[in-house]
C-alpha cells in the first residue's frame, strides 16, 4: 500500500504565492507498532515518513542510540526500587550500531548535554569490595555513560599557565609634599588640603557623583573551554568507629576562645579594658604540642585513664566468678534442702601491692556515691614504728592494682570521703596535720591544708569525719590524741580554719555503766588531764548529738550546742574504746568494743550493760549486718568472729583465724550485706563473701528485741526497765 496523501493545514501565507500547495505523504504504520496498546511520542515519530513533492524529507532521530537511557525516578539511593542499567549494557549498544531501535528495545529521549549543566549522580551503587592498596584498584563505574566518540573539541589533561610581570601602569598617583608655611608652595598645599577636607568630610561630600568617572573592577571568569578532563575514579573504603567519632568530638569540645581587640574599636579613645572584644576560635596549645613517642604519651592523663579501663577488663577475666558473687549475681535458693547455717566466709580477693607491703592499715573509707571505690590509709600500728604515709584508692573492679597512689612524709592515721563532693578525701596525720585530696588527679593535688598558726593539734588525728552544718556548709570534724575535737572549715585561700568543738576531760569519781574495782588513791599529780579521743559516732536520729570513746574506757555523750562540757558519760570498758556502732534496725541499741577483749551492748536510757560478748584479745573493730539484725562480726588479734544474738552469745557461731603474726584492725560490711572487708597490720584488705547464714526475717526489729529479752531472762529488773523504756518511746513517737 502506498503512502497516504494528506493536505497540510498550514496557512497559505506561510508559502510562496507562486508555488502550489504541496502534497505531503506519510508512510504507513508498522504492524508491530499498531499491535501495542500504548504509544509514546517518540515511538510514534519513528512510524512515519515525510514526502514533499516526491522527495523524502523525514527528519533524523535527534537522540543517538549510543546513549543509554537514564531514568531517575527516585530522589535518594535508599528509596531506589528499580535496578539501574549497568555500564556494560551501554557498551553493548554502542558496539551494535547497525541494530534498529525496535530490535534493541531501549527507550531513548531527546536531550542536550552541556558541560556547564552536567550533574554527577553520587548515589550510584558500587558493588565492588575493598582491594588492598598495593593492587591496582578497579575503575569505578561512571555516574553516566558517554559514547566513545571523538568530541568536536578535545580538552587537555593539564593546563599550564605562564605568569609574567607586565609593565607597571600608574592609574592614580598622589605624591606627598612638604613646604614651609608662608611660601607660595605652602599656601597652594593648604588650599588643596582644605578642598580635600571639604569634599570628604565637609559639606562637599553631599555632591552628586553621577557624572563622575569610575573604575569598574575587572573579574576573571572561567569558561567551559578551560576545563580539564575529568579525573579517573576508583573504589575505596573508609571506616570510622564510635571511638573515632568520640575522640573527634571530644577534641572539638576542648576548643577555647581567645580574645583579640576588635578592629572596629581600635581607634577609639577609651581605655583598652573597655574596648569591645571579638573572639577567634583557636585550639589549645597543649593539643598541638602532644608528643607521639611512648615516653611522651605515657605521661598524659588520657593514657592513664585508658590503661585503667584496660586493667579493669583484664582483671575481670581472672576474678569473673568472684565478681559474680560480689555483685549478687550468684545467689542461694532459699527453698533448697541443702541449707546449713554454718556462717562460712568465702574469700574473694585481697587488695595488696608492693608499695603497701608490711605497712599497717590505719583507716579505710568507702565512697558515698560509688561504693566500688575505697580509700585505704597506711601509717604505723605501734608507737615505735617509723613508716611514711601512703593513700591507696582501690576499685572492686580491679583487685590487682590500686588506681591511685599518693605518698606522704608523715604516716596517716585516718581517711574519710566527703558526702557532697565525693572526689574529696580528708586525711589526718600523726603530726596533727589535716588536708583534703582530690582523687581525680593522678598526682597529689591538695585542695586545702591546715597550718600551724591555725591548728593547735600536734598529736595524731585518730578520726576524720565530714559533717554538714545547719547552714548547709560541709566541714571536717577531727578527734585528737590530746582530747581535742576540732572543726576545720575550708576557705578560698586553700587553708583550714580550725575552731574548737569540745575537749574531753578526765573523769573522776563513780560513774554509770560498767562496775570496776575501786582505784587506788593517786598521790602524784597526773601529767595530762585530757584523755585521747579514739573513736566517734554521730547519733542516728538527733543531729547535734555525738558519742566519743576515749582511752580511759569511757564514752562521752556530747552536743554541738555545748562546747565546754559533755551531756552524759558512762564507763564502757576497762581499757581504751576502739569502736562504737549503732544498730541499723534499732536506733537506741549501741555496741562498743575495746582493749579489754569484750563487746558490750548498751541501750540508750539504761545505765547497765545489756549483753557482753567475750573475745580472746583486744577487739579493734565491730560491725552490724545491714540485712540481718542479730548478726555481728568482730576482729580481735588474728581472729575474725561471727556472732548471732538469737542463737548463742557465750561463744561465736563461727571463727576464722588468719595465719602469721598479723593483727586485724578493720571490719566492715558492704551495703548489700553479703560481703565483708577486713584490714590487717600487713597492709592488706581481705574481701569475703558471707554464706550459709539464716534467712533474714521479715520483722527485723521484733527479732532483735526478742533476742535481747531472751538474753535478759535471768535479770528481771532490767527487763522491767526495758519494757518501761519501750512503752515510753512508743508513746512519744
Amino acid at each position: 500500500m502506498s503512502g497516504q496523501d494528506i493536505t497540510s493545514s498550514l496557512p497559505p501565507s506561510t508559502f510562496n504565492s507562486k508555488t502550489e500547495y504541496s502534497r505531503i505523504s506519510f508512510g504507513e504504520q508498522s504492524p508491530s507498532k499498531i499491535s501495542k496498546s500504548t504509544f509514546s511520542f517518540m515511538e510514534k515519530r519513528q512510524t512515519y515518513r515525510v514526502l514533499i513533492d516526491g522527495v523524502e524529507l523525514t527528519p533524523d532521530n535527534v537522540v543517538d542510540i549510543d546513549y543509554v537511557t537514564m531514568e531517575d525516578n527516585f530522589t535518594h539511593a535508599a528509596f531506589e526500587t528499580k535496578q539501574r542499567v549497568r555500564s556494560d549494557l551501554g557498551l553493548k549498544v554502542s558496539k551494535t550500531k547497525s541494530k534498529t531501535i525496535a530490535e534493541t528495545g531501549i527507550k531513548v529521549y531527546a536531550t542536550t548535554i552541556s558541560l556547564d549543566d552536567i550533574h554527577i549522580d553520587h548515589t550510584c551503587n558500587t558493588e565492588e569490595g575493598f582491594v588492598a592498596e598495593d593492587i591496582d584498584l578497579e575503575l569505578a563505574p561512571s555516574a553516566f555513560y558517554l559514547a566513545k566518540t571523538s568530541p568536536i573539541m578535545s580538552y587537555p589533561p593539564e593546563i599550564f599557565v605562564a605568569l609574567k610581570e607586565t609593565e607597571t601602569c600608574f592609574l592614580f598617583e598622589l605624591p606627598s609634599f612638604s613646604y614651609e608655611r608662608g611660601t607660595s608652595e605652602g599656601t597652594a598645599i593648604e588650599e588643596e588640603n582644605e578642598y580635600y577636607q571639604y569634599i570628604t568630610i565637609g559639606k562637599g561630600r553631599n555632591r552628586k557623583m553621577v557624572i563622575e568617572e569610575t573604575q569598574t573592577k575587572q573579574s576573571v571568569t572561567q569558561t567551559r573551554h578551560t576545563l580539564a578532563t575529568r579525573p579517573e575514579k576508583k573504589n575505596a573504603i573508609a571506616f570510622a568507629s564510635m571511638w573515632d567519632m568520640h575522640d573527634t568530638y571530644a577534641q572539638l569540645a576542648k576548643v577555647k576562645s581567645k580574645e583579640e581587640p576588635d578592629e572596629m574599636v581600635m581607634y577609639q579613645s577609651a581605655a583598652p579594658n573597655l574596648l569591645r572584644k571579638k573572639k577567634s576560635i583557636l585550639s589549645e596549645s597543649g593539643e598541638e604540642r602532644r608528643g607521639k613517642t611512648f615516653e611522651e604519651i605515657a605521661k598524659t592523663p588520657e593514657f592513664f585513664d585508658a590503661a585503667l579501663l584496660i586493667e579493669r577488663v583484664l582483671s575481670t577475666l581472672q576474678y569473673s566468678e568472684a565478681q559474680k558473687k560480689f555483685r549478687g549475681l550468684v545467689t542461694v535458693d532459699p527453698l533448697s534442702l541443702d541449707l546449713v547455717y554454718i556462717y562460712s566466709m568465702k574469700p574473694l580477693w585481697t587488695f595488696e601491692c608492693e608499695e603497701t607491703a608490711n605497712r599497717p592499715i590505719t583507716g579505710i573509707s568507702f565512697n558515698p556515691k560509688n561504693p566500688n571505690i575505697l580509700a585505704v590509709g597506711h601509717g604505723k600500728f605501734c608507737y615505735a614504728e617509723n613508716h611514711k604515709g601512703i593513700v591507696c584508692v582501690w576499685c572492686t573492679k580491679n583487685p590487682c592494682k590500686p588506681e591511685r597512689l599518693y605518698h606522704f612524709e608523715d604516716p596517716l592515721t585516718s581517711v574519710a570521703f566527703s558526702e557532697k563532693k565525693p572526689n574529696w578525701l580528708a586525711c589526718g596525720f600523726a603530726n596533727g596535720d589535716v588536708l583534703i585530696l582530690d582523687i581525680t588527679s593522678y598526682a597529689v593535688k591538695i585542695i586545702a591544708k591546715s597550718k600551724r598558726d591555725t591548728n593547735p593539734c600536734f598529736e595524731p588525728i585518730w578520726v576524720t569525719d565530714w559533717r554538714v552544718s545547719e547552714s548547709q556548709n560541709e566541714f571536717v570534724m577531727t578527734t585528737c590524741q590530746d582530747g581535742r575535737i576540732n572543726r576545720f572549715t575550708s576557705t578560698k585561700t586553700h587553708d583550714f580554719i580550725c575552731s574548737p568543738m569540745m575537749r574531753i576531760s578526765t573523769v573522776e569519781g563513780k560513774m554509770k555503766g560498767l562496775e570496776t574495782a575501786k582505784a587506788c588513791l593517786k598521790v602524784d599529780v597526773p601529767i595530762i588531764r585530757y584523755p585521747a579521743a579514739l573513736c566517734t559516732k554521730w547519733h542516728p536520729t538527733i543531729n547535734h548529738i555525738y558519742l566519743i570513746g576515749t582511752d580511759e574506757g569511757c564514752i562521752h555523750k556530747c552536743s554541738t550546742h555545748y562546747l565546754n562540757q559533755h551531756i552524759d558519760v558512762f564507763r564502757a570498758h576497762t581499757g581504751p574504746v576502739y569502736n562504737i556502732e549503732f544498730s541499723p534496725f534499732m536506733n537506741s541499741l549501741l555496741v562498743s568494743c575495746g582493749a579489754d577483749g569484750a563487746i558490750r551492748l548498751w541501750m540508750e536510757g539504761m545505765d547497765d550493760v545489756i549483753m557482753t560478748l567475750n573475745c580472746p584479745s583486744a577487739v579493734y573493730g565491730i560491725a552490724f549486718c545491714p540485712i540481718n539484725a542479730t548478726i555481728l562480726i568482730s576482729v580481735s588479734g588474728n581472729i575474725l568472729s561471727i556472732w548471732d544474738l538469737r542463737r548463742k552469745t557465750h561463744i561465736p557461731c563461727a571463727e576464722y583465724t588468719f595465719p602469721g603474726h598479723v593483727v586485724l584492725s578493720y571490719i566492715r560490711f558492704s551495703s548489700s550485706g553479703d560481703n565483708v572487708f577486713v584490714g590487717d597490720s600487713l597492709g592488706r584488705v581481705h574481701t569475703f563473701h558471707l554464706e550459709d547464714t539464716p534467712l533474714p526475717p521479715f520483722y527485723q526489729r521484733r527479732m532483735l528485741d526478742e533476742a535481747i529479752k531472751k538474753a535478759l531472762c535471768t535479770r528481771p529488773q532490767l527487763l522491767k526497765q526495758l519494757d518501761k523504756l519501750q512503752k515510753f518511746r512508743d508513746r512519744h513517737k
